[in-house]
């Protein structure tokens, strides 16, 4: 009821499932927030492939030394791409 009349979508289910049921076909920015290795890189997973040129992918988490589980799955999974860490702990993909 809260986004009744707004352009929004709300899909229950886990990300990963609900991007393969109903995600968009092109993605020009994605901000990756999961606090969860495994599904922050099934979410990039399907995410990078549909990625406009030029587009960005924003990992919340990826620079905090607790939680670096995630950027190590995330360096992992992009062998040929680099990560930008900023200030902020988190990490920037450039497509």
């Amino acid at each position: 009821a809260r986004f009744q009349g707004a352009p929004v979508n709300v899909v229950a289910g886990t990300v990963p499932q609900t991007l393969q049921e109903s995600g968009p076909d092109r993605v020009c920015f994605a901000h990756i927030d999961l606090n969860n290795a495994v599904p922050e890189v099934e979410a990039l997973a399907w995410v990078l492939p549909r990625m406009s040129p030029g587009g960005a992918i924003v990992f919340d988490d990826y620079g905090w030394q607790g939680l670096s589980d995630q950027k190590i799955a995330i360096d992992r999974y992009l062998t040929d791409r680099q990560v930008i860490e900023l200030p902020t702990g988190q990490g920037l993909l450039l497509v």
